[in-house]
C-alpha cells in the first residue's frame, strides 16, 4: 500500500489552494474517500480516533492491528469503542482486505484532476463550510464531498429541509411538492434532494424557478451526473446551488451507494419532507436516516387507493412521520411564522394587480414573463408590482418576483 504515499512539497503542487499546514491532512481525507464505500464505519473509527493522515499512515505501513490498537487506546478511545465493529483485530483484517485494491495514488489523483476539470472544489472536516450535520453521523460520517457548483450553497445547507418522494410521481404529489418547496423557499430554506426523477425533480425545479436554494446528492462522481436524463437540470442546480457527492469522480452509482447517499440528504439538513413514496421507496430509507438521527420527519398524505402514497401513509400511520396538509402547515410545526393573503385582501385587489398575481402564480417571474403571461405593458405591470409589494403580497428576488404569502 506504499504507493499512496506522496511527499508534502508534491501535495502541495497537487492540492495548490490548500494551507501548506493542512494539506497533508486534507489529502488524507480525499484518499480515504477514494479508499472505502460510503458509510465505513471502520474506516471512520481509525480517522475519527487518530485523525486522517496518521490513519492513512498506519495503513500505507501495514502496521500490525495490535499497534493500532494501542494507538486507539492512547487516543483515549474506550475498549467498547474499539470492538464496536466486533473483535478489533477480525474487523481490522477484513477492512484492509477490502481497502487494499484501492490503495493507489493515481486513483486519487486522477479524481482530484477530473474534479478541477469540471472546476469544482471538495471539502473536508476541516473546511469551514463542511455541513455540520454529518457530525452527527458519527463514525460513518463521510470523508469528504467533492462539490459541483457554489460554495456558498452548501454554507446554507446548516438551515435546509429534505424533500424526498417517489419517482413514478403523480400530478397530486407534484402538487404537493410544489405548494410546500415555495413555502420554504419563501423562507429562505435550502432545499436538498437525490436528483432523480419524480419527487426530487419537482423540489428541485420548484426552487430554482423560485431564485432559491437547491442541493442535489448524487450516488456516484460528480463527473456522472445521474440519472443521464437529468443531466441538464443538474447542470441547472450546479449555476446556483451545489451538486456533491461523497465519491470521487469516476465512480459509479450503486444500489449500496444510493442508500448511503439517503443517509447524506437525512443529515445535512434539519427535517426530512416525504411526499410521496411507495413501499420499497427509497424515500422511506431517507425517512429512516433521519429519524435515526434525530431528526423531524413530514410525510403528506394520500389517497388509500394510490400505490404512490402507501409508504407515506404507512409513515403517518405508524407515528412515523407528523402529517402535515400543506407548506404553511409544514412552516407551523417547523416552527416558522407564516404569513397568510386573505380573501378579503384578494377581493380588495384592482385589476391590474389581479392580473399580475395570476401570471406570477407559483412561479418566479421577470417583468417580461409577467407581461407576457398577464397581456400587460410594462409601464401597467410596473405599477402592478409596486401596489403588489408594498402590501406584502410579492417579494423581489434579484430581477423576479414572487409571491411572498400564501393564499386562503
Amino acid at each position: 500500500m506504499a504507493e499512496l504515499r506522496d511527499s508534502k512539497s508534491e501535495l502541495e503542487h497537487l492540492l495548490p489552494k490548500e494551507d501548506s499546514a493542512k494539506v497533508e491532512q486534507v489529502f488524507s481525507y480525499l484518499a480515504w474517500s477514494a479508499v472505502c464505500e460510503p458509510g465505513d464505519g471502520f474506516a471512520g473509527l481509525l480517522v475519527s480516533a487518530l485523525g486522517a493522515a496518521e490513519a492513512l499512515s498506519t495503513e500505507i505501513d501495514d502496521e500490525s492491528s495490535k499497534l493500532v490498537r494501542e494507538k486507539l487506546q492512547a487516543s483515549g478511545l474506550s475498549t467498547e469503542a474499539i470492538d464496536c465493529f466486533g473483535i478489533f483485530e477480525k474487523a481490522h483484517y477484513l477492512a484492509r482486505q477490502r481497502w487494499k485494491p484501492r490503495f493507489s495514488l493515481t486513483r486519487v489523483t486522477a479524481g482530484i484532476h477530473r474534479l478541477e476539470n469540471l472546476k469544482g472544489f471538495a471539502l473536508t472536516p476541516q473546511s469551514s463550510i463542511w455541513p455540520r450535520g454529518f457530525e452527527d453521523l458519527g463514525f460513518h460520517r463521510p470523508m469528504a464531498i467533492w462539490v459541483r457548483g457554489n460554495p456558498e450553497s452548501i454554507s446554507k445547507l446548516n438551515n435546509s429541509v429534505a424533500v424526498v418522494g417517489s419517482r413514478g410521481s403523480t400530478s397530486y404529489g407534484e402538487y404537493a411538492t410544489s405548494s410546500v418547496v415555495t413555502s420554504l423557499v419563501e423562507k429562505n430554506l435550502s432545499i436538498i434532494s437525490g436528483g432523480a426523477y419524480g419527487i426530487d425533480a419537482v423540489a428541485h425545479r420548484t426552487t430554482l424557478a423560485l431564485r432559491g436554494n437547491t442541493v442535489a446528492v448524487m450516488a456516484g462522481g460528480v463527473d456522472r451526473l445521474y440519472p443521464p436524463g437529468h443531466a441538464d437540470l443538474l447542470k441547472r442546480i450546479t449555476e446556483t446551488g451545489a451538486v456533491f457527492s461523497e465519491l470521487p469522480p469516476g465512480s459509479s452509482p450503486s444500489k449500496w451507494r444510493f442508500l448511503q447517499r439517503n443517509r447524506l440528504i437525512a443529515a445535512a439538513s434539519q427535517s426530512s419532507v416525504v411526499v410521496e413514496a411507495n413501499w420499497r421507496s427509497g424515500a422511506l430509507n431517507t425517512a429512516s436516516h433521519a429519524t435515526a438521527l434525530g431528526r423531524e420527519v413530514f410525510a403528506i398524505p394520500g389517497p388509500i387507493s394510490s400505490p404512490r402514497s402507501a409508504g407515506t401513509n404507512k409513515l403517518i400511520a405508524d407515528s412515523r412521520a407528523q402529517l402535515i396538509l400543506d407548506g404553511k402547515d409544514l412552516l407551523d410545526r417547523l416552527g416558522i411564522e407564516s404569513q397568510v393573503i386573505s380573501k378579503k385582501q384578494l377581493e380588495g385587489l384592482g385589476a391590474i394587480e389581479t392580473r399580475v398575481l395570476d401570471a406570477i402564480g407559483f412561479d418566479s417571474l421577470e417583468i417580461a414573463e409577467i407581461c407576457l403571461e398577464s397581456g400587460l405593458t410594462r409601464d401597467e405591470a410596473r405599477f402592478g408590482l409596486g401596489n403588489l409589494e408594498s402590501n406584502g403580497l410579492i417579494a423581489r428576488r434579484g430581477n423576479a418576483w414572487s409571491k411572498s404569502q400564501t393564499t386562503v
